[in-house]
């Protein structure tokens, strides 16, 4: 992490956690905290800019499906689980890449978001009838 935030600019650690969450989410990599290294996440830590809870948020209702009461509060815990895992799944994703291309960290990163937006294919076009589809001008 300390590379990432030298190399690639990254102000917080904060910023590398969120980058690696979606990361290690595109990947399907998830690692449970016993295998990082390191200390917990602090949600308090994780949630100062309002994007950051809605990315844990976001992730957390992806993996669990249809249960949407994943988002309440009794279950931040569960959350925040999810989130770590694959934060710490994308960072041994930035990792591996880095061993096997042998790349720096910032080059390896640059590399896998371009592929992440390369393969997404981005939203589709709408056409206008299903832009205006059920609208009424009675």
């Amino acid at each position: 992490m300390k590379e990432l935030q030298e190399d690639a600019g990254f102000g917080t650690f904060r910023d590398i956690l969120l980058l690696a969450a979606g990361i290690g989410f595109h990947f399907n990599r998830r690692a449970s905290y016993s295998d990082a290294a390191g200390d917990p996440i602090r949600y308090e830590t994780m949630t100062a800019p309002v994007h950051s809870e809605a990315l844990i948020n976001m992730i957390a209702a992806n993996i669990v499906g249809n249960d949407p009461e994943i988002l309440d509060a009794p279950r931040l815990e569960e959350r925040v689980r999810i989130f770590e895992e694959f934060a710490n799944g994308g960072l041994d994703v930035i990792q591996e890449q880095v061993n096997v291309r042998h790349l720096t960290a910032d080059l390896v990163v640059d590399a896998l978001i371009s592929e992440a937006l390369a393969s997404g294919g981005g939203a589709a076009p709408a056409s206008v009838d299903e832009l205006l589809r059920g609208v009424s001008w009675s």
